[in-house]
């Protein structure tokens, strides 16, 4: 009997964004008191980046709280 194979499904298009167009920018992330991830932009992240952050965050197919934080 040959073992089951599992398909994986494609990650959503903002998750993908979310790894091509912003993960390079985050230096650090913790975890909210509702285990959702809080990440933090390096200090020089353009603002179109954390603009397209905002816009999809609600999209990626990780438990992202609303808050985050730009290095100062």
């Amino acid at each position: 009997m040959e073992p089951e194979l599992e398909i994986m499904a494609l990650p959503n298009k903002e998750t993908l964004e979310f790894y091509d167009k912003i993960f390079d920018w985050l230096t650090k992330k913790d975890r909210d008191n509702d285990n959702k991830i809080v990440y933090t932009f390096s200090k020089d992240v353009p603002g179109e980046i954390v603009e397209l952050f905002l816009k999809i965050r609600d999209k990626i197919e990780l438990p992202i709280s609303e808050q985050f934080y730009v290095e100062s």
